[in-house]
This record gives structure tokens, sequence and C-alpha cells, in this order.
């Protein structure tokens, strides 16, 4: 859908809709919103500003009207290029107020614009926080980490953000307001759900038809974004329960556009310990994996010995030696003893590269954080014009072939001629990995090609995984959803889709495409053979 109003006729339908002060068009701010924290790039018609529920109905209107897609976005972190758009994006990020605090409930209603850092600076003074914590907390927004089913370090304990929203508020794409929530299936309340938003009746019509293939496709692994919650579904509905917020949730903006979340929170930990191991050799990783996950840590985090190279050993106090690096929390029970414990384990069954480091000071576990946390920036800012790309950056496999699949990753970037970047949420078997490639270059493009071809075979067939642990299919993988769970299943997302959005206006291109991977990515169109 592109729609066949010209940019003047959108551009004063948008400007009497919410008024010319939230509407731009000029030149610098489209190309501005055209990429986001991906390697994709889409030029917007326009950007819009919403500051209240009551712009989105507008905003939502004037596109129905004119047959214009739209996009959500919040802080435009999106690494997998779920917050670009070819029709009008719509940014929530004046649309970012606390509505209310439950402490005795443990809720917080926010609206979907709001910083995760300021509303766990909110919630801090109160003794709560918002347990999931992306690597880029300082900077995504609820509404962003609702579209993805974002996690983050702490996953490993804490699950993903679906696990903690029992509510939201959605606008549909035909404007129905809609409270998503667990509703019984044979009551009132659901019979009047779905004489309003009739789609919804075709929704559950579709996943209880194909209740067998879609329990059939579950991978085993522990958390995905790839795609909408049919398992999770399924399993509810066979409680009788539709749980409408879990559609939602990871559903990229492709279903609704959320105007409140309501979001349960949890105390802060009274305190924390933190351990740092460095592993003489890669092939204890794994069992030294399973030995720790015994003890219920909060975070288990990995970097891989040629990821390390990567850094400032010297600096950092990383040894020469070290070929993978463990770093581990804890955040409940007897710490000390768990602590004690840990290591003792560690020592008599691992070679170390040095002691292992014990810190319950948040300054030292700060410090020791420091390594984990300055990877992603430090690859991506390497010199050179091999850069560390992010298009097989995001997969999950069972946890326990997590040391197998990092040796295969490694492996795979040497047989194409290059290095990578390895590190991730181990106790959850999610690798974050970033080649390093110039694309722009044929021949380096024509590895990547092939790299990506190999890595999601393998990954799919071999490991058993998913090509998103927590970053979204968005417009990278989309090409690869039909192969994750297979045409039927994948025919019943087509569906959904179709039920809840028949015209294609929400956020299209992201999820369900067949364009290659690199269709959209910026400054490849006069270089890359389409």
């Amino acid at each position: 859908m592109t729609g066949s109003a010209d940019d003047a006729t959108l551009r004063r339908a948008l400007e009497h809709a919410i008024g010319a002060e939230k509407v731009r068009t000029d030149d610098s701010i489209l190309r501005t919103y055209s990429t986001d924290a991906s390697p994709c790039a889409v030029q917007p018609r326009a950007v819009a500003f919403a500051e209240a529920e009551d712009d989105v109905r507008a905003v939502l209107q004037v596109c129905r009207e004119l047959e214009v897609p739209i996009t959500p976005r919040a802080s435009g972190t999106s690494l997998s290029g779920a917050a670009i758009g070819p029709g009008v994006v719509l940014d929530t990020t004046r649309f970012n107020r606390i509505l209310d605090f439950d402490p005795e409930r443990r809720f917080v209603r926010v609206e979907p614009g709001i910083l995760l850092a300021d509303l766990n600076a909110y919630l801090a003074e109160r003794g709560m926080r918002f347990a999931p914590d992306p690597g880029s907390q300082d900077l995504c927004r609820i509404g962003g980490m609702v579209g993805h089913n974002a996690s983050g370090y702490r996953s490993v304990k804490y699950g993903q953000t679906r696990d903690h929203v029992p509510g939201l508020r959605v606008l549909l794409a035909d404007g129905t307001p809609l409270q998503a929530h667990d509703v019984p299936v044979n009551g009132a309340e659901w019979k009047e759900i779905v004489g309003r938003a009739k789609g919804l009746g075709r929704v559950q019509k579709e996943i209880e038809a194909h209740r067998d293939a879609i329990l059939s496709s579950r991978r085993p692994i522990r958390k995905h974004s790839c795609g909408y919650d049919l398992i999770g579904l399924v399993e509810s509905l066979a409680r009788g329960v539709f749980p409408l917020a879990s559609l939602f949730v990871g559903s990229e903006g492709t279903l609704g556009i959320v105007t409140e979340v309501t979001l349960r929170v949890l105390p802060v930990p009274a305190r924390r310990v933190t351990l740092l191991l460095y592993l003489d050799r890669f092939e204890d990783l794994g069992p030294a994996v399973a030995d720790i996950l015994t003890w219920g840590p909060s975070a288990m985090e990995a970097v891989d010995g040629d990821s390390l190279a990567l850094l400032d050993r010297e600096a950092l106090g990383i040894p020469r030696n070290a070929k993978a690096m463990l770093l581990i929390e804890f955040d409940e029970g007897d710490l000390d003893a768990i602590a004690d414990a840990v290591v003792g384990r560690i020592v008599t069954h691992y070679r170390l590269s040095r002691d292992a480091e014990v810190a319950s000071d948040p300054v030292r576990q700060s410090t020791l954080w420091k390594v984990r946390r300055s990877l992603f920036p430090t690859i991506i800012q390497r010199p050179g014009p091999r850069k560390a790309w992010g298009f097989v950056e995001d997969p999950i496999v069972p946890r326990d072939r997590v040391p197998e699949f990092i040796a295969f990753l490694v492996d795979l970037a040497r047989r194409h001629g290059t290095l990578a970047g390895i590190y991730g949420h181990i106790g959850d078997g999610n690798t974050h990995y970033r080649p390093f490639f110039d694309p722009t270059d044929p021949q380096d493009f024509e590895h990547m090609r092939a790299l990506r071809e190999e890595f999601d075979r393998a990954l799919l067939e071999r490991f058993r995984g998913a090509p998103s642990g927590e970053h979204g299919i968005g417009r990278i993988r989309a090409e690869t959803l039909p192969r994750v769970w297979g045409a039927e299943v994948y025919g019943v997302m087509r569906r959904i889709k179709d039920a809840l959005d028949s015209r294609g206006l929400l956020n299209p291109g992201v999820m369900f495409s067949s364009d290659p991977w690199w269709t959209t990515w910026s400054g490849l169109e006069s270089r890359v053979p389409m």
C-alpha cells in the first residue's frame, strides 16, 4: 500500500487532524526517520508526533482514508528494521506519561513513549523496577519493548517483556479501541469484544483450527521474538482464556497501535553478587554453564575468546590466554553461600585464566559489567571498511548447544574470510553474532549472502534454533519466518494479520515479506544486483 494521495494532500490532512506543530515533512526529518538502529533505510512521506491517544486515532483515520501505511515508532532502537516505513511514521516519544502506580498490586500503567530509564528511575524511588533490561536500556522506550518482546541481560531469570505485560490498550487498524487482557472465551466480555472487533473471532478460529500444527512447530528454545506467540495462545485457549495482550506483544506494530501499557513491577533486589570468570579452555564453557545454572542466576553472560581479542585486554584486565568470559549474577537467597559454592565448583573442575572474582559492592560490580557492555560499541566503532553488520545477529538455540553453536559461528566467519563479535545471554541460549564485512565490496557482499544462507540452514535445521531471541523479525529476518514455523503455521500468522489489518495499513514489509534481507539496506541500491 502506498496510497494515491500526493504528499501535499497527505500533509494537509495530517495537519488538519492533529495540528501543524505535530507534523513534519521536511527533508532533514524524513532522512532522520528513514533509519533506525538496523542497516535498513525506508524513507517515509511524513512524520506525525502523537501526544495522546486522540492523535493516534486521528492519524490512523487519515491513513485509512488516504490509503497510506503507518509505522509506529518509539526511540528507533530497532535492530531489525521494524521502526521505519514508507508512509507515515508515528513518533510516540511525546506520548510518555506515567498514568498510575499501584504498589500493593505491583502494577504501573504508562504511555508507550516513556523511556525505560525514566520509568525505572521513578520506580526505584519507590523500591520497585521493571525487570526486562535490554542493552539499549538507556535509550529504549516501553512501546518498542512491547513491539519487539524485548528481554535483556537478566532474561535467564526474568524472561521477556511479554511475561510482565498483563494488559494493553490498543487501537486496531480500523480505529477500534481494545482493552487487551486475559478474557474467558465463554463469557459475556469476549462476546462483546468480538462484536466490536470481529477480526478477533476469526483469529480465535484460525488458532483453534490449526492447534496441532502450532504445537508441533514448537522449537526447544527458552524464548523467541519470531512472530506472533501462537503456541502461548493455543495453550491459553485450551484453558478457556484468550490472552489478548500476548497477541500484541511481539507483533512489531503489525496488528495495532499500543496507546497504554500495564506492567507488572518487582521489588529492587536488596543485594546482588556478581562473579567474573575467565576460562582457559573454550570447551569448558558448556559444562561450566550447566553447573552454574543449578544455582539459579539472575544473569549469565558470555563472550568468546575471539571477541575478547577485539577489546583492549590490558585496559580491561582481560587475561591474554582467556578463551571465554563468563559474567554471572545472583540476586536472591544466601548470596555469599551461593558465590562460595559456585566458585568452589568452578575452581575444582575447570581451568581458569586467573582467579575468579566475586563482587558485592555496586561500584565494583559496575566495573565487572564494563567488559560485557563495552563489546557492542567497541565492535561497532572498529576502524576500517569492514563493519560489524547485524544481519545474523540475534539467534537463539537450545542452551545446552550454545558452545557447539559458538564454535560453528567462529568457523563460519573464518571460512568466509573474516572475524566476528560473538557474545550474548548464554543462560538463555541467545547469542549475538556480528561478522565484519564491507557490503559495498562485491566479493565481500557475496560472502555475506553465502554466510547468511549457511547460517539460516544450520540454525534452523542442525541446531533447531530460531533467528531472533529478542530483537524481532522486522525486515532483516522476514524472508526466514516461513522456515522457522513451517508453511501451515506461517499461513496462520498471515491470516491473523489479514483479520486485524485487512488493508495492510500497519507496518507493511515488517515480518511478512519475501524480499531478500538486504533489499532495503542503506547505500546498497546501486551496488547490489537485485
